[in-house]
Order: structure tokens, then C-alpha cells, then sequence
């Protein structure tokens, strides 16, 4: 190959490196919990993990497109939707009007712009899960931010009154 072909495959490949170390940059800023994982065989390079008492755990993975795939378990069904309901999903395949007011069930949202598709669990025992297809790191950050944030609040808020029996 040509000396200029080489040179610009090296500097593709350079601008490559750059822009997935801020695709992770920007989902740890998002969702803080999220660490460094070694990749195995079958995963993508850029392996994230999270797990946390109370809050689920999981990963997130940049594909070698720059695309983000998340797969969170465990997660209370409260986090899951008040983020939903925050973040304002145009429509939800499913739900009748907010997640907070939703039965447990499969709630979906493909994007036709970007052909990502963000699936969220309502669980039947209080626990769902949040799948994320082939999202924008943008919009993996987005939904990671909000999730954050209302767990951020959840854990503050006081636990409820045990329940007094009578004497």
C-alpha cells in the first residue's frame, strides 16, 4: 500500500480509538457505577458492568459500530419507570399513558431514526429489567443519566414505617 493510504488508515484508526474511550467516558459520567469489565470470547471490546444492593446490575457494551447495548436485571420497577416517564419516550408499545401507572408487562420503543430499540420489563415481583438495542451512545447516556438520578433519589428517600400491629 501507499505510504498516504497507510498514513490514513493510521490516523482513521486513531480517531477510532479516540471516540470509543468518549463513548465510555460518557456512559460512566452517566451511570457512575459502571466499571471496567475484561472482554470475553463473544462480547464486544468495551465491557462495562454494574451491581448494586437494591438497584440491579448489569452491562453495557460499545459494538465495534459505536453503537451501545445495555442489559440491566433486577432493577425496581419504580427506577425503571419514573426514568421512562422522565425521559419522555415519544410512544411506548403497550403502555396507555405513564410506566408509573402501568401492570407489569413488556414495554418497547423502537426508534425509526436511529434503529435502536429500547425494551423495558415491569416485573411481576417489584423487578424488571431494561434491554437496549444498538442504541446512540448519546441515547444510552441519556437513559443511564436518568436512571442514575432517580436512584439517586430512591436511596435517599427515608425507608417506609414498618407497620405497627395492634397489642
Amino acid at each position: 500500500m501507499q505510504p498516504a493510504v497507510l498514513q490514513a488508515i493510521d490516523a482513521w484508526e486513531l480517531s477510532w480509538n479516540r471516540t470509543q474511550a468518549a463513548a465510555v467516558a460518557a456512559l460512566k459520567a452517566a451511570f457512575p457505577s459502571l466499571a471496567d469489565r475484561p472482554r470475553y470470547v463473544g462480547c464486544n471490546d468495551i465491557r462495562l458492568e454494574y451491581e448494586q444492593d437494591g438497584l440491579g446490575g448489569g452491562r453495557v457494551c460499545v459494538d465495534d459500530e459505536g453503537r451501545a447495548n445495555v442489559e440491566f436485571g433486577q432493577v425496581p420497577n419504580e427506577m425503571i419507570a419514573r426514568a421512562v416517564d422522565e425521559i419522555r419516550f415519544p410512544y411506548l408499545d403497550y403502555a396507555d399513558g405513564p410506566l408509573c401507572d402501568a401492570p407489569p408487562g413488556t414495554y418497547v420503543y423502537e426508534c425509526e431514526s436511529t434503529h435502536s430499540q429500547f425494551e423495558f420489563v415491569l416485573g411481576r415481583l417489584g423487578h424488571g429489567e431494561v434491554i437496549v438495542s444498538s442504541a446512540t451512545v448519546p441515547d444510552a447516556a441519556a437513559l443511564l443519566a436518568t436512571m442514575a438520578e432517580v436512584a439517586q433519589i430512591l436511596e435517599a428517600r427515608p425507608p417506609a414505617p414498618e407497620p405497627q400491629g395492634r397489642t
